[in-house]
């Protein structure tokens, strides 16, 4: 999701000539979860192990949406259709410390140039395996299937493949599309960013090749946008954001009862947080903006959960990057 007070910033980025493929420097500082008590680190079930500022002198960079980690490697993608790879580097506690070998690529339509305009909001992001992607894009609402190849060397010459979507792709506002992807074994779930209509549960479609989609309500608090999704073993994790010029930024991060992949097909019962407070809030006072991408990786044989922030091209915002591990 874009703020309005970013929009032009972000049409100036997607819109401008891209400048090829290549590394790309990015500096990072490093950042306390909660800024006036530094050595706490506790928040909800998780515990923080380290975060970074993420900037860059390349007009490029920023608009960060969709994350993967795979063995210390991160992927993301941007709001003006570019991808990033980089390299995760940690201390001998395991605390993330910096950001390496960062190298950003256009991606790509059809015919193999650089995505512009509607076509360039992508989203949403979810690993299919032996280095094929899904990525949602709104504004033109679609999701495409990008094959990287396992060790992301792909990402300059990738071009997508058409994916099943739910139905009523017309009935999304530009701004409210598909936000949030996860793969499943028989295929993956997409999140509407806010209730197709207002006052109405949220959706999550399950999409599955040659089986017609349908969806689960779910049911986030009022005025919280579902921005992403991903997985730790058997359950699924919502990434929700709220926003409001008086308040601020507020971020739940929610777990979901194991077994959702199981629900029979046409099952439509509403879905409810695992945890009454969910797994985690992010709240005014702590390190926070705009986040809009999550997901779960191993660092040195313990699971991470990592949250990105869309700082919208908008200089009075920030590009962060934050780890947590799951306490016991």
């Amino acid at each position: 999701m874009k703020y309005l007070i970013g929009f032009a910033a972000l049409c100036l980025a997607a819109c401008s000539a891209d400048t090829g493929s290549g590394p790309i420097l990015i500096e990072t500082t490093k950042i306390a979860l909660y800024p006036d008590t530094p050595e706490r680190l506790d928040v909800g079930v998780l515990e923080y192990r380290g975060g970074l500022v993420l900037s860059s002198g390349d007009e490029r960079f920023g608009g960060l949406s969709g994350i993967e980690v795979e063995d210390n490697r991160v992927l993301m993608i941007s709001d003006s259709a570019y991808w990033l790879t980089a390299t995760l580097e940690f201390d001998d506690a395991g605390v993330l410390t910096d950001l390496t070998n960062a190298f950003y690529a256009p991606m790509l339509d059809a015919d193999g140039l650089h995505l512009v305009d509607r076509a360039a909001d992508a989203e949403g992001l979810a690993s299919l395996g032996n280095g094929a992607y899904a990525v949602s894009f709104e504004r033109e609402h679609r999701i495409d299937r990008y094959d990287i190849a396992p060790d992301w060397s792909g990402i300059a010459i990738a071009t997508p493949t058409p994916l099943p979507v739910p139905p009523g792709m017309d009935r999304l506002r530009d701004n409210a599309g598909i936000e949030a992807l996860v793969a499943a074994g028989w295929g993956y779930w997409a999140g509407i960013e806010y209730p197709i209509i207002d006052g109405r549960p949220h959706s999550l479609w399950r999409i599955q090749e040659d089986v017609e989609p349908y969806v689960i309500d779910y049911n986030a608090e009022a005025g919280f946008g579902v921005t992403g999704l991903t997985r730790f073993a058997s359950n699924v994790i919502v990434l929700e954001r709220f926003y409001a010029r008086d308040i601020g930024n507020r971020i739940r991060i929610v777990g979901l009862d194991s077994g959702l992949d199981d629900l029979p097909s046409g099952n439509t019962a509403m879905i409810a947080q695992s945890y009454p407070d969910g797994l985690a809030e992010l709240e005014p006072g702590m390190t926070i903006d705009n986040f809009e991408g999550i997901a779960v990786g191993s660092v040195n044989g313990e699971m991470r959960l990592f949250i990105v922030s869309d700082d919208n091209y908008n200089p009075g915002q920030r590009t962060l990057l934050l780890s947590f591990a799951f306490a016991e």
